[in-house]
């Protein structure tokens, strides 16, 4: 069994100048983890949370899916991770530092930490209607998944296994559904259950390491869930049916593949790319993956991606 440490969140994409570094924090290594999208946001201004050293530390960008009207959200000391925007795109939750859920305005304003408790607490996404929020903390001694109303208050844990890691990743478009990721089974599998914790089930039954890495996105009519996977030694994207079923491969390159998520149309997939030029570079391709095209950004007076 893999025995995580301290995760960052699985929303979260990490850039930077020449590199996006990911960091899901395994026991063995430093990898990665996700980015997001506002599903709720009208479809000409998809936007990306992005978290970039470019600038020296690392921090929180806002950035047009087309690498447009990129600007600077947070300005701390220490690592800042990007989590998921809220559904009306006003608000997005973020990780700070040592393990804080943590929410802002969209234009950086109205900081505010959701869990101040002692331990890791880092974020999941949002419910559809934005009353609520999903996050994995390890205050019960491992990572489990909570949930919390968006203020911050009624904090509970949805689904107690003091034996496993869970870690919470995104909420279905109808709010029934939470996608989550285990290694109950041995090995890392994407699981789902109702918004009560009930009705628990194993979506990916691979022997794989599926969700493993974070990555793991419903599309916004809920109809499809996109996922990171190493059943192909590297990290890779793969499609399936909300049940499970269909499951397809979108990339193949020697590199890995790091999700961040659905445009708001459903469309195209927004992903990073470890061993291109840069290392590490920021994509968008149809859903099928077709038409994947590097998008380089910079922000306003600056060059450079």
């Amino acid at each position: 069994m893999i025995t995580i440490t301290r995760p960052l969140p699985l929303l979260a994409l990490v850039g930077a100048l020449a590199a996006v570094v990911l960091a899901f924090w395994l026991a063995e290594s430093s990898r990665a983890s996700v980015g997001s999208t506002a599903a709720g946001m009208p479809k000409s201004s998809w936007r990306l949370a992005l978290t970039s050293n470019r600038e020296g530390d690392s921090e929180i960008y806002s950035v047009g899916a087309d690498g447009s009207s990129a600007r600077r959200l947070t300005r701390t000391p220490g690592f800042d991770g990007a989590g998921p925007w809220s559904p009306d795109g006003r608000k997005l939750l973020y990780y700070r530092n040592q393990g804080g859920v943590w929410v802002m305005n969209a234009d950086g304003s109205g900081k505010r930490n959701l869990t101040p408790h002692n331990g890791f607490n880092a974020p999941g996404s949002w419910s559809p209607n934005g009353r609520q929020v999903v996050f994995t903390t390890d205050r019960d001694g491992n990572n489990e998944v909570y949930v919390m109303n968006a203020d911050g208050s009624k904090q509970r844990s949805l689904l107690p296994s003091p034996s496993t890691q869970e870690f919470a990743g995104s909420w279905s478009a109808d709010g029934r559904t939470i996608l989550f990721s285990t290694d109950r089974d041995g090995n890392w599998e994407l699981y789902a259950m109702s918004a009560d914790g009930s009705d628990v089930r194993n979506l990916t039954k691979n022997a794989g390491q599926d969700g493993r890495d974070g990555g793991f996105f419903w599309s916004p009519d809920g109809s499809k869930i996109a996922f990171l996977t190493s059943r192909d030694k590297n990290r890779e994207i793969y499609v399936m049916n909300a049940d499970g079923s269909g499951t397809r491969r979108v990339t193949r390159t020697p590199g890995d593949e790091y999700l961040l998520g659905w445009s708001p149309d459903g469309r195209k997939i927004a992903f990073g790319r470890d061993g291109s030029k840069p290392r590490w570079t920021f994509f968008v391709m149809n859903a099928d993956g077709t038409a994947a095209r590097q998008v380089n950004w910079s922000l306003p007076g600056k060059t450079g991606s």
